[in-house]
């Protein structure tokens, strides 16, 4: 089982953005578990999906993110 998925892996499984994904990194709100030094390359743990599906469910019901 892969422990990182890359921004575009996080995107199709989860059907969220690139742009959203980002969006919500400059929140602060949902950061990448790492960033590659060398290319700046964001990666999200397998286990950073269950909080994504929780903002969401936080969105869809009307809850302000910013």
């Amino acid at each position: 089982m892969k422990t990182f998925l890359s921004i575009g892996e996080m995107d199709k499984l989860n059907n969220v953005t690139i742009q959203t994904l980002r969006h919500y990194d400059k929140l602060n709100l949902f950061n990448p578990e790492y960033v590659n030094k060398d290319n700046n390359y964001l990666y999200y743990s397998v286990r950073q999906i269950f909080y994504l599906d929780i903002i969401k469910y936080l969105k869809f019901i009307g809850t302000r993110l910013d």
